[in-house]
């Protein structure tokens, strides 16, 4: 039956003439690579964060122990691709780095920049402040080109929890931030580049702003469009709800432009934990919303812009869901696709083993058309705890995953995921059917002009239903 919509001229006419539906809608996926670090090590939670720019991929590992004389200074790590291989291209450190300091908790990249969060770093004797390094590429070779601090650096600020940068411009976030008189109502921070200098440029908090609201826990930009995610605001009646904050630059101001909240908000659903940004769609994950597939199961909420009006588009949420799955702990956005973390989703492959799902969008409609899980799958792995995509290509981290380089030293998994966004164009498989169904169309003509069946004894049921529709 033709339950689905199709706009395309061809399956309109194969439906009209009672053929069976062609089978597309669900994504092949396909995992290609799982990445390691090559100096993997216990509890370096290798995959925590990821960031993926077409053929480069930054990792990062905030338990990672520079040499033998720090413990969790953290690091970074860039892969390549060239001819479909990966291969780690460069290992990225605070050379002045100290104990402690979680570099690569969080990591952003937008073509031969990157920008790595070290979100307990201490600037000068402001402990815990927190700092984000910017680190380019030029032929090959990854130098630091900045190091990003507050301008009213705080202790316990956590500057650099969250990152993000497109161009010539980053987006720092320090949720734990005081604002006058409300205690970690959280900001985020925006920098600027001009030649190789790097300077602050604004500071974005919400005008309802309040103690706890942690907004900067998450942060996303696309050219001039910011979003930071307040996870634990509070909504009228309803504690830790959480909203998520647009704001839109004009020549080098920033404004509030959209206040995004769920349209079933309830309290403590940490909606903002996580925030993605793809030109006008936005994408903000609910980490432990309640909703019929259990208690703290999450969901996702994504939004469009039009016109410079942000309005709800769907809310998604795991076909499989249950309950304390995390769904919405990362959440990734590219064109007509976004990927969902869960990375406490329970399956063959174990308790907490995790898993990734790819929504795709056709009109204004979002269906789940694939989970994603690692082909080494166990328990404990929290495969989903970063989700990043790009165009095809989606990374997942799973920063527990046990290595034989110790207990959660961590990996990341690269799938190649190709998905229909319009269902009405046909896939290769929908094509076998269209080619079938046509050839059949083609003979069940010939028999209803001749009134007689090709082979003698032979009924086609095809030119019995055209005809009785004459």
């Amino acid at each position: 039956m033709w339950t689905r919509r199709r706009f395309c001229p061809l399956w309109l006419l194969l439906g009209a003439m009672g053929l069976p539906e062609p089978t597309g809608g669900q994504c092949n996926t396909q995992e290609v690579a799982k990445l390691i670090a090559s100096n993997a090590a216990a509890a370096d939670y290798f995959g925590v964060s990821v960031a993926l720019d077409a053929d480069t991929l930054v990792i990062g590992a905030y338990g990672d122990d520079y040499g033998a004389e720090t413990t969790d200074s953290g690091a970074a790590y860039v892969f390549v691709r060239a001819g479909g291989v990966w291969s780690q291209q460069a290992y990225l450190i605070d050379l002045l780095g100290n104990d402690l300091d979680y570099f690569g908790y969080s990591v952003a990249i937008d073509g031969d920049t990157a920008v790595i969060g070290a979100y307990l770093a201490d600037v000068g004797n402001v402990i815990d402040a927190g700092a984000a390094y910017v680190f380019v590429r030029s032929g090959g070779v990854w130098t630091q080109q900045a190091k990003l601090v507050a301008s009213d650096a705080a202790e316990a600020d956590w500057f650099g929890y969250s990152v993000a940068v497109s161009g010539n411009t980053a987006v720092v976030g320090a949720h734990q931030r005081d604002a006058v008189g409300k205690a970690d109502a959280g900001a985020a921070y925006v920098f600027v580049r001009a030649g190789t200098v790097w300077t602050q440029q604004a500071v974005l908090t919400a005008s309802d702003t309040a103690a706890f609201d942690y907004l900067g826990r998450s942060v996303a930009l696309a050219d001039d469009t910011a979003v930071a995610g307040a996870s634990s605001a509070d909504l009228p009646g309803k504690d830790g709800a959480g909203a998520a904050y647009v704001f839109f630059r004009t020549g080098s101001v920033w404004t509030p432009q959209a206040k995004l909240t769920a349209s079933d908000a309830a309290a403590f659903d940490n909606f903002g934990f996580s925030v993605a940004l793809a030109d006008d769609t936005a994408v903000v994950g609910a980490i432990y919303d309640d909703h019929p597939g259990g208690s703290n199961a999450g969901s996702a909420y994504v939004f469009a812009r039009s016109a410079g009006v942000w309005t709800s588009q769907g809310k998604l949420t795991a076909v499989d869901a249950a309950a304390s799955d995390a769904f919405g702990r990362a959440v990734a956005v590219s064109g007509n696709m976004t990927v969902i973390g869960a990375n406490q989703d329970d399956h063959a492959g174990g308790s907490n083993a995790g898993s990734a799902y790819v929504f795709v969008r056709f009109g204004t409609v979002w269906t789940q058309r694939a989970k994603l899980t690692a082909a080494d799958a166990a328990a404990s792995d929290h495969f989903g705890s970063a989700a990043v995509v790009d165009g095809r290509t989606a990374v997942i981290g799973a920063m527990n995953d046990d290595l034989p380089g110790g207990a959660d030293a961590g990996s990341s998994h690269v799938f190649l995921v190709d998905c229909l966004a319009d269902p009405s164009i046909p896939s290769a498989s929908d094509w076998g059917i269209v080619i079938l169904s046509l050839a059949t169309l083609a003979v069940g003509t010939v028999l209803i002009r001749t009134r007689r069946p090709v082979v003698p004894g032979f009924v086609n049921p095809l030119a019995a239903a055209i005809a009785s529709r004459s």
